[in-house]
């Protein structure tokens, strides 16, 4: 950093005698005069830039704008340093008249707020000074232009409309370089007594071509989106905005000036000093060592043969560098063709190689066993969805829900029948495939120069696969097939496609994720499906309750017929057998006469009396007595002596 130097006014060198100081106050007026203009135009710029991002956040104006703006507050700001500079030196010139005070006049005490700020121990006084310094004032300027810029900044950007405001736009610039080209012109030739200010601000409008002339190929090619074509003139900006806030910050702790010197000029630029053609890095280093240290290199021999021999021993560099680009590393995941005058000639495997130097051979990298996922109905310019922490929420992709809406789903038609007729219908699915780039050297050299864009390839493929496989299909018989057997159909056909292209890819696995109905359509699907079920259940329900009922039936009436002939088998057996034991009676009384009906009598007696004792007294012991039947009970003698009770008398009861 090479601070200005001035010489001091001394009697020898009037005041008067010095053009910086005469010109001082017209000098101060022009530079205030375009502070101002360019504080308007800037407020402008900033607004218009506002508007714009709020309208379209992605158009390229409000890049543009901004670094417009940003390299305009530096120009402010370099011309206002300059201005202060120039009213300093104006005041010197001609100082304004003091009024006289009168030895009776005495100061005034000092107010409630003056002891009270006697009493805290910090010098106000020196921390509103240092507020007010030319370094804390540009480090903030610098800070705003560094905000502006990376307000502006941006990655992606939409194409410009092809009409006439663009061209407005690179008129106007056009005419600003072109006054800018002046201005600059005229204070290069500028005299250092004249205006020495005058060698710091021309940089600074050098930058400001500069940047007005990178601004205009965003304009004139309204198509390209380059990000780093439209940023360009930021970039720049910000550079030397960096370098006006380490100045403004170094610039707090050098020590302060004596009371009457004139104010250090902070506001130049190394870096804006260095856009001369033809360009000298080094200059600059030159004048510093011999400035200050007295360090001049011209005169070191070293430097002089160093000087003589840099471009033969810079093409001797340049061309073993040629050489060395004929040496190629290909790392274990990687396979190299190698191509020899534009043609293929061998694949290489991992390692380091040697061919012959670009252009005349180079080496082509292939993939050597990368696999790769692909959804059939993922856009090619989807951005990919970023990886998911292992404990916390699961991804969007996770989400296997029919009233969602996934962006890796694709629509297909597939076929419809209701009642007797035919018709379509429509379906999500979700089918992935995971491939690779064959092993063999065929597959790579195939998959390099048969195939532009390999991804695109097997996309394609797979809609067509799809769109045949599923347009024979209904809906039921999907969402009931079986999902492995489909993917290993689907896998032949993609496979077998691919193969004909003479793409080199290889499918490793297909797997059908999900197939459902569209999202928009998945709640009536849903209530279909349940209204379908209930019916179901009821009809199913309704049949049970009919054979339940039928069952009962059929057992209640087999019961009573089965009871009905065991009934009329027993009236039947009981008559057939009193049939014949009558038709024996009957036989017995014809042949055996009384005998037969006594011995039947008495058979019926016997039945009747079997389980009664009696006692049978013969009817011929009295002749005019009547047969006696004795049913009274004796108890035995050895009943009676076992229970030790005397033996009760007996009565006789005759009959």
């Amino acid at each position: 950093m090479q601070p200005s130097q001035f010489s001091e006014p001394t009697e020898s060198s009037p005041l008067t005698s010095q053009a910086r100081y005469s010109l001082a106050s017209s000098q101060s007026m022009l530079t205030a005069r375009l502070v101002f203009g360019l504080s308007a135009l800037i407020f402008l710029m900033i607004v218009v830039a506002l508007i714009v991002s709020i309208i379209e956040p992605s158009s390229r104006w409000t890049a543009l704008l901004s670094s417009q703006a940003a390299l305009l507050i530096l120009l402010a700001t370099t011309v206002f340093n300059a201005q202060r500079i120039c009213q300093w030196r104006a005041e010197k010139f001609s100082p304004a008249l003091k009024p006289e005070t009168t030895p009776l006049e005495a100061e005034p005490p000092p107010t409630i707020y003056q002891r009270l700020g006697a009493l805290i121990p910090i010098n106000v006084e020196r921390i509103n000074a240092l507020l007010k310094s030319d370094g804390v004032w540009l480090a903030s300027m610098a800070g705003f232009v560094l905000f502006i810029v990376q307000a502006g900044w941006g990655t992606h950007y939409v194409p410009l409309e092809d009409g006439s405001l663009r061209w407005v736009a690179v008129g106007i610039i056009a005419l600003a370089m072109f006054i800018t080209l002046v201005a600059e012109r005229h204070l290069v030739a500028t005299s250092n007594e004249a205006w020495p200010e005058a060698k710091f601000i021309a940089p600074i409008l050098r930058l400001t071509l500069a940047v007005q002339f990178l601004s205009l190929p965003a304009l004139i090619f309204p198509t390209i989106n380059l990000s780093v074509l439209v940023n360009l003139p930021a970039i720049l900006v910000g550079l030397v905005a960096i370098e006006f806030l380490l100045r403004g910050l170094f610039s707090l702790f050098t020590p302060p000036g004596e009371e009457d010197s004139e104010p250090r000029f902070l506001a130049q630029s190394q870096l804006a000093a260095q856009l001369v053609w033809p360009p000298r890095p080094l200059l600059f280093l030159q004048r510093e060592l011999h400035q200050h240290f007295g360090i001049d290199l011209r005169q070191l021999w070293a430097f002089t043969v160093l000087r003589r021999a840099f471009l033969p021993v810079l093409a001797v560099m340049l061309f073993c560098g040629w050489l060395l680009t004929g040496m190629q590393q290909v790392s274990p995941t990687q396979r190299g063709i190698y191509e020899r005058f534009g043609k293929p000639v061998a694949v290489l495997p991992s390692g380091l190689h040697y061919g012959l130097p670009w252009p005349f051979g180079q080496v082509i990298l292939a993939e050597n066993g990368q696999v790769h996922e692909l959804a059939a109905g993922e856009e090619a310019d989807a951005p990919s969805e970023p990886l998911a922490n292992a404990e916390g929420n699961a991804p969007q992709s996770a989400d296997r829900l029919w009233d969602a809406i996934h962006s890796f789903d694709k629509a297909q038609i597939i076929a419809s029948q209701s009642g007797n007729q035919q018709g379509l219908q429509i379906i999500n699915s979700d089918v992935r495939f995971m491939w690779r780039v064959g092993l063999t050297d065929n597959a790579a050299l195939a998959a390099t120069y048969n195939s532009a864009n390999l991804p695109e390839l097997i996309r394609s493929a797979a809609n067509q696969v799809l769109v045949h496989q599923f347009s024979s299909l209904t809906l039921e018989q999907l969402l009931g097939e079986q999902r492995i057997e489909l993917a290993s159909q689907i896998k032949q056909a993609v496979q077998q496609k691919l193969d004909n292209l003479h793409s080199g890819v290889e499918l490793l696995s297909t797997v059908v994720e999900a197939i459902h109905p569209p999202a928009g359509a998945a709640d009536a699907f849903h209530g279909v499906q349940a209204a379908q079920i209930s019916a179901q259940a009821l009809v199913s329900r309704e049949r049970g309750h009919a054979a339940e009922l039928a069952a009962s039936a059929q057992t209640t009436a087999t019961t009573r017929q089965n009871q009905a002939q065991m009934n009329a088998t027993d009236v039947t057996s009981k008559a057939q057998s009193t049939a014949v034991r009558f038709a024996a009676q009957k036989q017995a009384v014809a042949q055996s006469g009384q005998v037969f009906v006594d011995e039947l009598w008495f058979s019926q007696l016997h039945q009747t009396l079997g389980k009664s004792p009696l006692l049978i007294i013969d009817h011929r012991i009295g002749a005019t007595s009547q047969p006696t039947i004795d049913l009274r009970e004796f108890p035995s003698l050895s009943q009676a002596a076992r229970n030790d009770a005397p033996s009760k008398p007996t009565q006789e009861s005759s009959r």
